[in-house]
């Protein structure tokens, strides 16, 4: 009735984030958990933090930055329980959420993975996200994206086509038939990848409202590094997770819009004096022409495990948004995420 939760925190530099969300975990109504932290070679001190204050805490220390995804890979293979958590240094959580967000599990059949109510942490009348759809030109819709948490849209449980890696709580035994993250992601675009080929071997992935965190969104990041550096993973990332997971007629059908529309990217990138960003686009798709070969041994442990056809996965999470939605996003503007049908 109370089984083990293995909760998985990867942190680069982020000392300042930790004492608020390791009070916010340690303060539970649900005590059956673990905690395990890597340090993705911090110069801030964060490990010497952690053992000084909160002994509990298993660190884990890289020698050098090895990213978001290869490091919860890491962490996953000092967890016990079962049920994994993801949780990010900049979040605080409701003291009665992981006895909440469990209850999913009960309550939603055939569910993989669930994601809380992400609600910003410097605007707590908005959300930060609710999950995230599939739309028909390719692009990820954030739903509820900085809106009032309190509109009843945005309190009902929904099947979504991704999750935030901000806060995922994750069944086990998803992670021992489809694995966990990609290991050449670095970070961006990983959890939905994860989520992409949680639904192929035929679970689901829901939002559900009833659990609170509190998220800082992009703190742990942003200042951390370079726009064109997240531009180039994200892409690429992008790109990677297609050739993946998309059967054969899908990737006709997406991928030349979606190249198109990079390309019409950069070339805005490039009128702004933004070289390095237009320039990433370009080193993403090298990249994975490079790796082509390593990708499709990915694909085919991918499709092998596939129990569902792209189609009737679209027909649950796909959402299309207004017109202004691509307009916002062709132009680089954050705004992208407000625009709702």
């Amino acid at each position: 009735m109370n089984p083990l939760i293995s909760i998985i925190i990867v942190g680069y530099n982020a000392k300042k984030w930790l004492k608020e969300c390791l009070d916010s975990v340690y303060a539970q109504t649900y005590q059956n958990f673990e905690i395990i932290f890597v340090d993705d070679a911090s110069t801030d001190g964060s490990s010497a933090f952690l053992r000084d204050n909160y002994p509990r805490v298993k660190v884990i220390v890289n020698k050098e930055n090895s990213g978001f995804a290869k490091n919860n890979n890491i962490a996953l293979k000092e967890t016990r329980g079962e049920y994994i958590l993801l949780l990010n240094t900049d979040t605080r959580i409701e003291q009665n959420f992981l006895e909440k967000l469990i209850k999913a599990f009960q309550e939603i059949p055939n569910l993989g993975v669930v994601q809380p109510r992400l609600i910003l942490m410097y605007q707590p009348d908005k959300l930060d996200v609710c999950g995230t759809f599939w739309t028909s030109f390719g692009l990820l819709y954030h739903y509820g994206s900085y809106k009032d948490r309190n509109r009843e849209k945005y309190n009902k449980n929904m099947p979504i086509f991704s999750g935030k890696g901000a806060c995922l709580l994750i069944k086990r035994e998803v992670i021992d038939r489809v694995g966990l993250f990609d290991d050449d992601f670095w970070g961006y675009y990983e959890e939905t990848d994860f989520c992409h080929r949680v639904w192929l071997a035929g679970y689901e992935c829901w939002y559900y409202p009833h659990a609170d965190c509190y998220h800082a969104n992009g703190g742990t990041n942003t200042v951390l590094f370079k726009n064109s550096y997240i531009q180039f993973h994200s892409a690429k990332n992008k790109t990677l997770s297609f050739l993946k997971n998309f059967e054969i007629g899908t990737l006709i059908k997406i991928f030349p819009p979606y190249l198109a529309f990079n390309f019409v990217v950069s070339m805005a990138w490039l009128l702004q004096g933004k070289v390095k960003n237009s320039l990433s686009l370009y080193r993403a798709l090298l990249w994975n022409i490079g790796q082509l070969p390593n990708t499709l041994n990915k694909r085919r442990k991918t499709q092998k495990d596939r129990v569902k056809k792209d189609r009737d996965i679209f027909r649950i999470i796909k959402k299309n948004p207004r017109l202004s939605f691509y307009y916002y996003a062709f132009i680089g503007s954050d705004k992208y995420e407000d625009q709702e049908i």
